[in-house]
């Protein structure tokens, strides 16, 4: 038999666990509204201002100046769009490469054939780092050169067309 004391005991734990099933179902309906209705807070996306930094826009036109008419030039490029890995047979070597971009790619109009890859560099000192080393070993062994070039307020046609007449 049940007691009286469990009986007075029994309904307020009963009334608190409903009022709390009702509490989350409310609060599930307003997640619900919220993502389907008011996206903003779901999708926290904001066009950038520029696609360039003020570095990479400088050196951008003086690369485009320097290359002439018979190449192109892309931006931010992803590794794994310049260089093949069989990510089936070498899921860690894919792995490795997956998320690292370059600044800048020379491509012949002609053929579409890839010339060169170049990254930019804030100190001449992150050339030397554990990580440009790697990748710079990367694109050593798949035959695609890779040039850095240091971060300055001015860029000289001359000196990008110097650096770049070895792998054109």
């Amino acid at each position: 038999m049940i007691s009286s004391f469990e009986k007075i005991l029994f309904k307020p734990v009963a009334a608190l666990a409903i009022i709390l099933i009702f509490i989350w179902f409310v609060i599930k309906i307003l997640e619900w509204i919220e993502r389907n209705y008011i996206k903003s807070s779901y999708f926290p996306y904001v066009k950038k201002t520029q696609f360039f930094s003020d570095d990479e826009k400088r050196f951008y036109y003086a690369l485009v100046e320097a290359m002439g008419p018979e190449f192109m030039v892309f931006s931010k490029c992803r590794v794994v769009d310049l260089l093949e890995v069989d990510f089936q047979k070498h899921f860690a070597a894919f792995k490795r490469v997956q998320s690292k971009r370059v600044d800048f790619v020379v491509v012949r109009k002609g053929d579409g054939g890839l010339a060169c890859a170049i990254v930019l560099g804030n100190e001449l000192h992150e050339r030397f780092a554990k990580e440009s080393l790697f990748l710079d070993e990367v694109f050593s062994t798949a035959g695609l050169p890779l040039i850095r070039f240091e971060s300055q307020p001015v860029y000289s046609v001359a000196e990008i067309q110097k650096a770049l007449v070895s792998c054109l």
